[in-house]
């Protein structure tokens, strides 16, 4: 590797607040972190595994979060949630960690609530919708 180059990428780092450099120690700040939980939001996919519940993610979140809103919404699209209601998806696989994780990254924690439910009314077609 390029020593030169590695440090000026360093530096350019810590300019953007990213890291902070301390003893000679490079040291990832909450900024960085969430940039790198970005670079991850890309990859997030929920393995069809379930446990007999279904998974029902309802959100209220206020307009002066409209950006992380839409950013949560347009994944649960992603991840092929179906929508009930504008504000109401459902799905039959476990996706506890990915809800929580983009909970975390949008900061919106409060606002959003998963209920695992055991029977629903059209059961039945949603099961065909999910293709289980």
């Amino acid at each position: 590797f390029n020593l030169w180059r590695l440090r000026q990428v360093i530096k350019r780092l810590e300019r953007q607040k990213v890291v902070e450099i301390t003893d000679g120690t490079v040291k990832i700040t909450g900024k960085g972190k969430k940039r790198l939980l970005k670079f991850d939001l890309n990859k997030i996919t929920l393995e069809r595994k379930t446990d007999g519940n279904w998974r029902l993610i309802i959100y209220d979140i206020a307009n002066l979060k409209k950006p992380q809103r839409e950013l949560f919404r347009e994944m649960l699209k992603t991840l092929k949630f179906l929508r009930l209601q504008k504000s109401v998806y459902l799905t039959p696989f476990i996706c506890d960690d990915e809800i929580e994780y983009m909970k975390q990254l949008f900061g919106i924690g409060n606002e959003v609530a998963i209920f695992k439910v055991k029977d629903m009314e059209n059961e039945k077609e949603y099961r065909r919708y999910f293709g289980i």
